[in-house]
């Protein structure tokens, strides 16, 4: 009997006498307890825990007002391509701040797809221009209130489904979709937090109620 067969004999015997142990089933992995059964309470609790802030509205036009009055502050900004179009309607035209590439302003804007109440995040799409969405140190988003799903499979389910702008037909997600929990943040060993060395320092989530 060589070494080998002796080892093998053994390994043998030790399976068919094991404990059979039943398949534990699918991992769902640990989610936030959603306590207040409203998906827009929830997303505004972890978003602005994250560091983010947030505002309501009700209607777009008053988001649009509130919005160019906090950028009047700023001397140049980015917009994005769906946003261009939430920043216009309803509001009277008027002198606008200078708008310059994403990576030299103060300031971006963009339109968010919708948003995940049990983790606080935006879901972003490059159809708006991720440069607008991850270069200007402040970040100002638009989002729907009916487009802040409980759960991220319910919002990566939506979007798969939704026929996005310059795509020929839905079914299937962009090539990249980004989740914005708040503002950058970044770590070293020391534990020394810093916020917006890796993208915007101050994010802004502006929900509009009915549109």
């Amino acid at each position: 009997v060589t070494a080998r067969s002796s080892i093998l004999d053994r390994v043998r015997i030790a399976l068919a006498n094991r404990e059979v142990v039943a398949h534990p089933g699918s991992f769902e992995g640990w989610r936030p307890f959603i306590h207040s059964g409203n998906p827009t309470e929830q997303f505004t609790e972890m978003f602005e825990a994250a560091g983010g802030e947030v505002v309501s509205f009700e209607t777009q036009g008053e988001a649009s007002l509130w919005v160019r009055g906090v950028l009047a502050d700023f001397n140049s900004l980015s917009v994005g391509e769906l946003a261009r179009g939430r920043l216009n309607e309803d509001v009277e035209p008027d002198e606008w701040i200078e708008e310059m590439d994403p990576s030299v302003v103060e300031a971006g804007v963009s339109l968010a797809f919708g948003a995940v109440a049990e983790t606080g995040s935006l879901i972003m799409t490059p159809q708006d221009g991720r440069r607008a969405q991850l270069l200007p140190p402040v970040h100002v988003v638009f989002v729907d209130q009916a487009k802040i799903y409980e759960t991220l499979s319910e919002g990566l389910l939506a979007l798969k489904n939704e026929l996005l702008p310059g795509d020929k037909e839905g079914g299937e997600l962009p090539s990249a979709v980004g989740l914005h929990s708040g503002p950058s943040k970044s770590a070293d060993i020391g534990q020394v937090l810093v916020k917006g060395v890796h993208g915007p320092g101050r994010v802004v989530t502006v929900i509009v109620e009915s549109h």
